[in-house]
C-alpha cells in the first residue's frame, strides 16, 4: 500500500491543515516560524496563525497558535486571518495578515496588525484593520509583506485587476508605505501581469540580493503552470516603478508554493514554502493519503539564497556548519541504486558529462515502480518533469521547460528524501525541482540514467 512516511527535517503540524508561511523571525534567541492553518482539522477552513520554534530551522517544536480570528473583521467561515509577514521593531514582532469577513454577501479582505513582546501571545490594536479597502473593485486583495527599506516601512501586496476566477483578468502587486506601522500610505500597482502570467499574485514577496531587486510571487492560471515566479529588476520606491530584467522560476515541480524569504540570526536571506497547491492547479487531484494521519500539509527545508554570476537566483539546502543534521556519505558511495530503505537522505555531488551526452536523469521509484522522472536535456536546454507514472497523487503529465542548461558540462546538485518529500537542487540550486511521493511501503530509490555517454560523479571531501 502507498504509505505516509512522517517528515523529521521538514516542519508538519501534529494534526490539521497548514500552508502558507506568514513569517519566520529570530527573535530572543529563538526561531518563530508562523504559517496558515486550521488546526481542528486537515481541510482548509477559518484560517488560523500557527506556530512554532526552532534553535536551527531543521529541528521544531510546535506551539500554541498564534492568530485567532475573533474579531468583526475576520469573522467568517471561510475566511479569518489569512497571509501576511512579520517583521520586529523596539523589541516587538508585528504581524501583518489578510483578515477575510463577508459583508451583505461580499468577500470583504482588509490588511490588519498584531503585535508581540514575545513572539507567542500576540494583541490587536484598535487601529485594525490599518487597510481597509482595496485600490480597484475585487475582493482578490491579500498577503501583506512588509519589509524595512531606508527611511521607511514598504508593504507589496497581491492582487487582481477584476476576479481571481476570470482567465481576463491580471494579477497586480501593489505598493504602500508607512512611517509608524500604523497608518499605510498607497503608493500605486509595482507590477501588473502581462497575457498568461497569471489572475492573481499570492503571496507576493520583496527582497534585494547583490544590489538586485527581486520580487516573487505565486500566479493563479499561469499558462505555464510555473507555481513560483521571481523577477529581478531595478526598482524605485518614490516613483512605484519596478523595470524587470530578468524572469525565471524558484522551483520547476508542482509543489513549491507561496514562497516568502526571511533571514536567519546571520543575516543571511532563507525561502521557506509550502509543499502543497490548490485545486485549480491542474496537477491537483487531491491534497494525498496525509488525512489518514490527521494532519496535511508540510513546509519546504530552508534554503539559502544567493545570486550567480549570471543574474539567476540559487537556492542550496540551508544546513548550518554546526548542527550538520543529514548526510549523504552515510548511506551511498554510488547513485544507482540509492537509499531505498532510509527515509531519510541527503546525497551532495557533481556529476560531469561529456558532449556527447545529450541527457541526464534522476528517477526516484518505488516497489511497484512508481516513479517521478526529472530530465535535463542538454540537446535543446530544458528541463524536462515527468509524472505520469507516478503513485495515484501526485500522478500528472509531463512538462518541459526552458533552462538554458545546454552549455552545462558539471552539474552540481542535492537530493534531499524526507518521509514524503525529495527536494533535488541542480546547478547550484539554479534548477530545483519539489515534489510529494506517496511509494508503496514507504520505500524510494534513486537512480540516474544517462543518454549518450555517460557521466562522472565526485563526493565532497
Amino acid at each position: 500500500m502507498n504509505k505516509i512516511v512522517r517528515p523529521q527535517k521538514h516542519f508538519a503540524l501534529q494534526k490539521g491543515w497548514i500552508n502558507d508561511p506568514n513569517g519566520l523571525i529570530w527573535f530572543k534567541g529563538q526561531y518563530h516560524l508562523y504559517f496558515q492553518c486550521n488546526p481542528y482539522s486537515n481541510e482548509w477552513d477559518k484560517m488560523h496563525w500557527g506556530h512554532a520554534v526552532s534553535q536551527d530551522l531543521i529541528h521544531w517544536e510546535e506551539c500554541e497558535l498564534a492568530l485567532f480570528p475573533d474579531q468583526p473583521y475576520e469573522d467568517y467561515q471561510r475566511g479569518g486571518c489569512f497571509s501576511g509577514s512579520v517583521v520586529e521593531h523596539d523589541g516587538r514582532i508585528y504581524a501583518f495578515y489578510t483578515a477575510v469577513t463577508m459583508r451583505d454577501g461580499k468577500i470583504i479582505p482588509t490588511v490588519c496588525m498584531a503585535y508581540s513582546e514575545d513572539g507567542y501571545t500576540f494583541a490587536k490594536p484598535k487601529e485594525n484593520p490599518i487597510i481597509a479597502e482595496c485600490p480597484c473593485e475585487s475582493s482578490d486583495f491579500r498577503d501583506p509583506k512588509v519589509i524595512f527599506y531606508k527611511d521607511r516601512w514598504q508593504m507589496v501586496i497581491g492582487g487582481s485587476g477584476g476576479d481571481a476566477a476570470d482567465l481576463k483578468s491580471h494579477g497586480r502587486i501593489y505598493l504602500y508605505h508607512s512611517i509608524d506601522l500604523y497608518h499605510w500610505a498607497y503608493d500605486g500597482i509595482l507590477y501588473e501581469a502581462q497575457d498568461g502570467e497569471g489572475t492573481m499574485f499570492e503571496c507576493p514577496d520583496l527582497f534585494k540580493i547583490d544590489e538586485r531587486w527581486v520580487i516573487t510571487a505565486s500566479p493563479m492560471n499561469r499558462t505555464d503552470f510555473r507555481p513560483t515566479v521571481y523577477m529581478t529588476g531595478v526598482l524605485n520606491f518614490k516613483n512605484c516603478l519596478f523595470c524587470r530584467e530578468y524572469l525565471g522560476t524558484l522551483d520547476y515541480g508542482p509543489y513549491y508554493y507561496a514562497s516568502q524569504v526571511y533571514y536567519d540570526k546571520y543575516n543571511r536571506p532563507i525561502s521557506i514554502a509550502w509543499l502543497g497547491g490548490w485545486e485549480w492547479m491542474p496537477w491537483i487531484h487531491d491534497h494525498g493519503p496525509s488525512e489518514e494521519n490527521g494532519y496535511r500539509g508540510i513546509m519546504s527545508f530552508p534554503r539559502l539564497l544567493s545570486m550567480g554570476n549570471d543574474g539567476r537566483l540559487q537556492m542550496i539546502p540551508y544546513v548550518e556548519e554546526e548542527t550538520q543534521p543529514l548526510s549523504g556519505k552515510e548511506i551511498a558511495g554510488d547513485l544507482m541504486p540509492v537509499g531505498a530503505e532510509h527515509t531519510v537522505w541527503h546525497l551532495q555531488g557533481v556529476l560531469t558529462r561529456k558532449k556527447s551526452t545529450s541527457e541526464v536523469s534522476f528517477v526516484f521509484s518505488d516497489e511497484e515502480n512508481h516513479r517521478i522522472r526529472i530530465t535535463m536535456d542538454f540537446l535543446f536546454g530544458n528541463l524536462i518533469t515527468d509524472f505520469s507514472e507516478s503513485d495515484q497523487w501526485t500522478r500528472n503529465g509531463i512538462r518541459i521547460y526552458r533552462a538554458d542548461i545546454e552549455n552545462e558540462e558539471e552539474i552540481p546538485f542535492h537530493v534531499m528524501r524526507d518521509g514524503n518529500v525529495i527536494e533535488v537542487y541542480l546547478f547550484d540550486g539554479k534548477c530545483n525541482v519539489t515534489t510529494l511521493f506517496y511509494p508503496t511501503d514507504g520505500k524510494v530509490q534513486m537512480t540516474v540514467l544517462t543518454k549518450g555517454a555517460g557521466v562522472k560523479i565526485r563526493y565532497p571531501e
